[in-house]
């Protein structure tokens, strides 16, 4: 097989073995005998304009039927059609990759103006894919979560800088502003289709497990469990950053605090497997 894949990669046309006494069909099998046990074999390329991106190989098994030019025709289109799934699915990868960056660049951007929490987007980043990781989350999941932790404080972008960095107590006025950034980041990432499932978890990120957050007062399940994932990182990172009025708490001393926040502010499933993470040698890398 590996020698009809070459040849077809080569000449990049279809070939269609229905002989297997032939001489070609000897050179192909890579036989000296003429005695292949396959009658019958189709090999065409997987091409995409003039874009080779592989051979597909149909095999007649011994006692099988001898292919035909009908079948060729058929093959020929079916991988036709494979050759542009596949090529698709390299196009999205390269996407995949290039929103990626738009979206750690976006996040970094937003790090820059609340200059207290740099860096915190791509260490919350981190975090919310080992978490997720280490609940089993399917990946197209996992990948959702991660990106909901780099963008959810976007709607900080709609936030006057001298609230987010102002040394002394907010007033209960600039609390409530303070507020709207998950309504902001919701409304502004709602619209595009990449990263609208993503929306969600932004907008509901400072809900509590037992129903006492906001915006909306959800509790438990209601809330989706990217948003719970993100509420437990924000609080870790929250304690072991420097803040305007305070300098970092220390590592066991928010782990403490998470431990505490279980069932109330926490879920506890997702609290537990942070703390796991915590605890081992995993480190993230900013």
């Amino acid at each position: 097989m590996l020698s009809a894949a070459k040849i077809v990669l080569k000449n990049a046309n279809p070939v269609l073995i229905n002989d297997n006494t032939s001489d070609i069909a000897a050179r192909l099998f890579q036989t000296s005998d003429n005695n292949s046990a396959y009658k019958s074999f189709i090999a065409v390329p997987l091409k995409v304009k003039n874009k080779l991106l592989g051979v597909l190989i149909v095999v007649a098994l011994p006692n099988g039927k001898i292919f035909d030019t009908g079948d060729l025709n058929f093959i020929t289109i079916f991988a036709d059609q494979t050759a542009t799934i596949l090529d698709n699915l390299e196009l999205y990868h390269n996407l995949y990759d290039f929103y990626f960056e738009i979206v750690k660049t976006l996040a970094r951007t937003i790090d820059a103006k609340d200059h207290y929490t740099f860096s915190h987007s791509d260490r919350a980043g981190q975090y919310a894919k080992l978490i997720a990781e280490k609940l089993n989350l399917l990946s197209e999941v996992v990948r959702q979560i991660e990106f909901a932790a780099l963008m959810r404080d976007i709607g900080k972008v709609g936030i006057a800088g001298h609230i987010l960095n102002k040394v002394g107590v907010l007033t209960e006025d600039e609390k409530e502003v303070l507020k709207m950034h998950p309504i902001i980041g919701y409304n502004i990432i709602a619209p595009l289709v990449f990263l609208s499932s993503v929306a969600p978890i932004v907008f509901y990120r400072q809900e509590w497990y037992n129903g006492k957050g906001y915006p909306e007062g959800l509790s438990r399940k209601e809330i989706p469990l990217g948003a719970r994932i993100i509420s437990v990182i924000d609080a870790y990172d929250a304690m072991t950053s420097d803040r305007p009025y305070r300098k970092a708490l220390g590592k066991e001393y928010a782990i403490s605090e998470l431990e505490k926040g279980m069932n109330a502010q926490f879920d506890p499933k997702v609290a537990k497997a942070f703390i796991d993470i915590l605890k081992s040698k995993t480190t993230v890398s900013v």
